[in-house]
């Protein structure tokens, strides 16, 4: 059994989205780098990882491991896990962490444009350029001592490219 080479806590594309057919001519490139303390990242990794059952992002995508990066009440990373054996009562917070400066009663809507959105980091699908799924990687910058998870955003009106380093 081969086993496959430790993964290095560097860049990595994450997703990459068309938004628009191929004739569109797109505005203007933005760019933005939000940071994440890795540890409560980690955190909901590991509970979307470990849950019975996850939320899809949309109707028409499939529910898989995720956490997803939202903009509403601040601009925060959040576990999709679903755990179904929850009782009345029994209702713990789902895992999530704030982007720096980005805390609830802020609104990136300025650094990230328009309206309210939630995209989903797939956990468990290796990447093509690294064969190491997101969740892996998050687990091994951990163990290495990073403790900040840094998300790229490469954005117009017609593409969204997301990269993240860890340190």
């Amino acid at each position: 059994m081969t086993t496959p080479p430790t993964p290095e806590p560097a860049a990595v594309t994450v997703r990459t989205c068309e938004l628009f057919g191929d004739d569109y001519h797109p505005g203007t490139q933005r760019t933005c780098t939000l940071t994440f303390p890795l540890a409560p990242v980690l955190a909901a990794a590991e509970h979307a990882a470990a849950a019975d059952h996850h939320a899809p992002n949309s109707p028409t995508s499939k529910a898989t491991p995720s956490l997803w990066w939202v903009n509403d009440d601040g601009t925060y990373l959040i576990s999709n896990g679903i755990n179904p054996t929850r009782t009345p009562g029994d209702n713990p917070p789902t895992p999530f962490a704030h982007a720096d400066g980005w805390g609830p009663g802020t609104d990136a809507s300025p650094l990230l444009g328009g309206d309210d959105f939630c995209e989903s980091l797939d956990l468990t699908t290796p990447d093509l350029h690294n064969g190491h799924s997101l969740l892996t990687l998050l687990r091994h910058a951990h163990t290495h001592g990073a403790t900040r998870f840094h998300l790229n955003a490469t954005f117009d009106d017609m593409r969204m490219q997301l990269t993240f380093r860890t340190d």
